[in-house]
């Protein structure tokens, strides 16, 4: 083999294996989280979860279905359910002066809440982010097993430290409802959050790099998002299916 060659397919190798690491890395300039707050023993989620599921196929949009507890004293028990996604609905209540929680509830990038049925004012809402670039720039790598490196560059402008969540999600989930508001229903719950949980705190004045587990629930994937402040403005996501 003549050296110019072997230059050659040194050159070739090395290239297919830098697309490689890009194809298995998540990278987002502009995404929008959609939380939703639902719940199995609400009559009116069912169509805010039929929405939920529509936005999966809308480019730059992270939904996520985060099913609430206090409606089980109405005679179903949510069992997709995690109390702390109700602390999570109330803490953004507080944030936002409201009084009370209520569901179908969608929350927009941490900024604003419509109700979760209602298609158009979602969808009005989610354009009206789509147009705003992140504020911090994600990449999400594997890094061995069961691991993830997480990076951003340093970031001006945050006020106080960003908190960075990682969450763990399954894709589809179908229950058939046997009591309650929804008595005798099917229902199906898409990008169902099953593990929710602070990795670091981040003031944005170095680049983040870290390393995080996979998150102990959740089959579908992991989302990595940073938020300024527990409940605040999300300013980056990405998004890694298994």
């Amino acid at each position: 083999m003549s050296a110019t060659l072997f230059r050659t397919l040194r050159t070739t190798v090395y290239a297919l294996a830098m697309l490689a690491v890009q194809g298995a890395a998540a990278q987002a300039e502009n995404t929008v989280v959609v939380e939703l707050y639902t719940s199995q023993g609400c009559s009116s989620c069912p169509s805010a979860d039929r929405v939920l599921t529509e936005l999966r196929n809308v480019p730059g949009v992270l939904p996520l279905s985060m099913n609430v507890d206090y409606w089980d004293y109405l005679g179903w028990k949510d069992d997709l359910a995690l109390a702390s996604n109700s602390v999570r609905q109330r803490a953004y209540a507080r944030k936002m002066r409201s009084r009370n929680v209520y569901t179908p509830q969608m929350m927009i990038d941490g900024k604003m809440d419509v109700v979760g049925s209602r298609k158009r004012q979602v969808t009005a809402a989610i354009d009206a982010y789509r147009s705003e670039k992140d504020m911090v720039t994600l990449t999400v790598t594997p890094e061995g097993a069961e691991r993830y490196r997480v990076l951003a560059p340093a970031t001006a402008g945050l006020t106080g430290e960003a908190v960075i969540w990682v969450v763990g999600y399954d894709n589809d989930v179908t229950k058939a409802i046997n009591g309650g508001e929804n008595h005798g229903r099917s229902v199906t719950y898409s990008n169902v959050v099953r593990d929710w949980r602070e990795a670091k705190r981040w003031s944005g004045a170095a680049p983040l790099d870290l390393v995080v587990q996979r998150p102990r629930a959740g089959s579908g994937g992991l989302v990595v998002i940073v938020q300024q402040g527990e409940v605040g403005p999300i300013l980056g996501a990405a998004n890694v299916t298994y």
